[in-house]
């Protein structure tokens, strides 16, 4: 699994329908910078901490995973 499939469907996207980066939000209420302490499947970074914006936050992770250059790629999973 990659790191930042957060919905469990074997993809992760940073943007466009269905994102991968978009829970990390949800998460936090309406504030993008709060914080919601514990290790939820939106902690992509694994610091216990979901945060969607800022610094340590779980999206760019996400953009590392799909490449970095192009925010609407999608890595698909990778079974053996």
């Amino acid at each position: 699994m990659w790191a930042g499939d957060v919905t469990f469907n074997g993809q992760v996207k940073y943007a466009g329908g269905a994102t991968t980066a978009t829970p990390s939000w949800w998460i936090g209420g309406l504030v993008p910078t709060a914080t919601v302490n514990g290790y939820w499947p939106e902690d992509v970074n694994l610091n216990g901490q979901v945060r969607y914006a800022g610094g340590a936050n779980d999206r760019d992770p996400i953009l590392l995973t799909i490449g970095g250059t192009i925010p609407t790629a999608v890595r698909l999973q990778q079974l053996p």
